[in-house]
């Protein structure tokens, strides 16, 4: 059952295109001493709004996580809305007065009163917040432990990490994460990308220390991580159960027998399925290899993804003279903050592309949203869009 903030979010949303009309009430009941806060002052507090409710046909009432009660309804004017909420200021305190700064701004103030003709941005800003959609770092592996730096991993004890990943199940670090097209407002799947858990890898073979400090030595261990993923997904009970996928991969793999012998075993239909991931500097290192390699898989059936862009990288590359399906990029603060002739030349590779299809990764804020959806951009992926995805708020 969907959560009450996720499900204001999403009324909200819905009123986003024609707000003019609507009103909404917030009453800050969390801000109030436990006592206060009781189950029949709440039954009383709802019970007035919902005889306004039943009065004006058209709203919601929302009971918030943390107690707060969220109105919302059409053609009320403000002196009879905050009537009733005056009452409900009554019921829960009587004649004391407020002392506390609301979340709004709003010092001793127990309700406030929103007029979503022209403050729509704001309360939707502040919904999207208590619903979850806020921002959070990027997706990605620390070095640090405690605030401390992780001593790096050596030759000795790297050859030896290399030899035992071959020796276990890596299935249970085998982990994925969706990535879909929101171009119709409803997120659908498109695929699912496959990536081994650093950490995980860490804690199970070098705890307290880190295999990618020291980036050579990490990306000779990707080479043995490429097999044995590889040797996992190519097996039939792993095939019938991921049906579209993406799978990061070193050039160098996909030129090896390893990769000859994941091909043959890998059914023709089902190679459209998979999306094979290059990092952009494995590909800007080896180009010739590329060149080579893409259009011979692309007619085998994969797709073909560059992986690893930023924004400082987009307006640079030939998107036009690369033999690929998608390019990712990761989303960044970089976006509000570059001069004005990059900017432009960004917005002009980016905005309603085709092909290649950008994919907007690391989607973690509010705005990498709206920047997508402002850009045309119909593919994205990141910890808010799965958190959107499971509370079914709308893009």
């Amino acid at each position: 059952m969907t959560d009450q903030n996720a499900r204001f979010l999403i009324f909200l949303k819905k009123l986003g295109e024609k707000p003019a009309g609507y009103r909404v009430a917030h009453i800050h009941v969390s801000e109030l001493q436990p006592a206060k806060k009781t189950r029949d002052n709440l039954s009383r507090a709802i019970g007035v709004l919902s005889d306004l409710k039943a009065k004006f046909k058209e709203g919601e009432i929302f009971l918030m996580k943390n107690l707060d009660l969220v109105f919302v309804t059409k053609e009320i004017s403000k002196p009879l809305l905050a009537a009733a909420c005056d009452t409900i200021q009554q019921t829960f305190i009587g004649q004391l007065g407020v002392t506390f700064t609301n979340v709004h701004g709003g010092e001793g103030e127990f309700y406030t009163l929103f007029d979503l003709s022209y403050e729509y941005a704001k309360v939707l800003g502040w919904a999207e917040a208590v619903a979850g959609v806020a921002e959070v770092g990027p997706s990605g592996t620390s070095d640090t432990a405690g605030g401390q730096p992780k001593e790096a991993v050596d030759l000795t004890l790297l050859a030896r990490i290399k030899e035992e990943i071959h020796k276990i199940d890596i299935a249970p670090m085998l982990f994925n994460q969706p990535v879909y097209n929101i171009a119709t407002g409803k997120a659908q799947p498109v695929w699912h990308e496959m990536y081994m858990s650093v950490q995980v890898l860490e804690d199970m073979f070098c705890p307290g220390m880190s295999l990618t400090s020291r980036k050579w030595l990490f990306n000779d261990l990707t080479e043995d991580l490429d097999t044995v993923v590889l040797r996992l997904l190519a097996s039939p009970e792993e095939r019938a159960t991921r049906r579209r996928m993406s799978i990061n991969v070193n050039l160098s793999t996909l030129a090896s027998p390893r990769f000859v012998t994941f091909d043959a075993e890998l059914p023709a239909e089902r190679r459209n399925g998979v999306v094979l991931e290059i990092n952009k500097t494995d590909i800007f290192e080896n180009q010739r290899l590329f060149h080579e390699l893409a259009p011979f898989l692309r007619q085998r059936g994969y797709r073909i993804l560059v992986d690893g862009l930023s924004f400082l990288n987009v307006g640079a590359i030939d998107f036009d003279g690369l033999p690929c399906d998608f390019v990712k990029v990761f989303w960044s603060g970089q976006a509000d903050s570059l001069n004005e002739e990059l900017t432009d030349r960004l917005l002009a590779k980016m905005r309603n592309r085709k092909s290649p299809l950008i994919v907007l990764a690391r989607c973690d804020s509010a705005e990498s949203i709206r920047f997508a959806k402002d850009m045309g951009i119909r593919i994205v992926q990141g910890r808010l869009v799965d958190h959107m995805v499971k509370k079914n708020i709308p893009f």
